[in-house]
């Protein structure tokens, strides 16, 4: 039986990947909000770099995920996670935890999606309303 401690300790990473993803989707979405309003192009490669890095933490977060719960992460089952995440994450979620405790680790993920936008457009119309009040001042 493992102690609370280790128990913590081992979860440890996820939590950090998690919170890692949450400021990732933060950043990414306040930089396309504020280049949107300034009518700004933005370059080709963000796509392509978001895809990347929000590929990249699943992939780490499922990595450390499955050493905690002593499941067997090969190498072909870390490249499925990471090229098609949409598919493999909620395969791998119930899977690992089963029905209920997979559906709850699913609707986090999507918690910190949604909570990362919401924060992204309450940034948004600060910065914007900041903008106003100061041509507004000169």
């Amino acid at each position: 039986m493992q102690s609370l401690s280790s128990r913590y300790k081992n979860n440890l990473p996820q939590i950090g990947l998690a919170i890692l993803l949450g400021f990732v989707l933060l950043a990414e979405n306040v930089a396309s909000m504020l280049c949107a309003a300034q009518k700004i192009q933005q370059s080709a490669a963000i796509l392509p770099l978001y895809a990347f890095t929000l590929s990249t933490i699943l992939t780490l977060w499922v990595h450390h995920d499955s050493r905690s719960r002593n499941l067997s992460m090969g190498i072909d089952q870390a490249m499925y996670i990471f090229l098609a995440w949409p598919l493999t994450f909620p395969y791998y979620a119930f899977r690992s935890r089963g029905f209920g405790s997979g559906s709850l680790l699913l609707l986090s993920f999507v918690g910190i999606f949604i909570f990362a936008l919401i924060a992204a457009v309450v940034i948004f119309f600060g910065i914007s309303l900041g903008e106003a009040v100061i041509s507004v001042g000169q």
